[in-house]
């Protein structure tokens, strides 16, 4: 019962805001760095932007060395975004949200959110930051500080059945290529089991506020 109220909730939400000019994801926390590591500590790494395009960049570890950054860089720092109109699914889920982070130019300061580039050859995904949050992918901190996706839907039956709220970790510290640029990045793995990219270090992505 508690998962269908929230649903009619989350959708009386939406419909509100969409009536009125105020942005959805209107609650900032306080600035955070974001860390990566991996259960034997091979991996220890604050996370960083790196640059993929025009107003894009990419999730790199900040200690990490590749091809399209050979020094080591500065951990990023980053927001999250919630709303007054959402509510945690479960006391220990946290409230999902977007992931922001501040794009500084010679003459301006413009806001960017997280979201997931597909390929469909790739059975990972790479986050991405870009302007504004038109296509954001929603996330969620845990009581812990850990980064997650909340997942509803039950796939490992058949047919396919809505169920209760689970927290899913799929974070994976892996070499990637994105448009022309090599870095060692935060991916996110589709479905269970290993990545078939071999560079791939199954992670946990923890925040610390400033």
């Amino acid at each position: 019962m508690k998962t269908n109220s929230f649903i009619f909730s989350l959708a009386t939400a939406t419909l509100a805001i969409a009536q009125s000019d105020e942005p959805y994801y209107n609650v900032t926390s306080k600035p955070f760095n974001l860390f990566v590591t991996s259960e034997d500590g091979a991996v220890n790494s604050s996370l960083g932007a790196c640059h993929v395009g025009a107003a894009l960049e990419s999730l790199c570890l900040s200690a990490s060395n590749s091809i399209s950054k050979p020094d080591p860089g500065d951990a990023a720092v980053f927001n999250f975004n919630t709303s007054i109109y959402s509510q945690a699914p479960e006391p220990t889920f946290g409230v999902p949200g977007i992931l922001t982070w501040i794009l500084h130019g010679f003459d301006f300061n413009a806001s960017s959110s997280v979201y997931f580039s597909y390929v469909p050859t790739d059975d990972i995904v790479l986050p991405i930051l870009q302007a504004g949050s038109s296509n954001p992918q929603l996330l969620a901190f845990d009581t812990q500080d850990k980064l997650n996706i909340q997942g509803f839907i039950g796939r490992t039956v058949q047919p396919p059945t809505p169920g209760t709220y689970s927290e899913i970790y799929r974070w994976y510290a892996c070499q990637t290529y994105f448009a022309s640029y090599l870095y060692v990045n935060l991916a996110w793995k589709l479905g269970t089991g290993k990545p078939e990219n071999p560079s791939c270090v199954a992670v946990n992505v923890t925040r610390t506020f400033i």
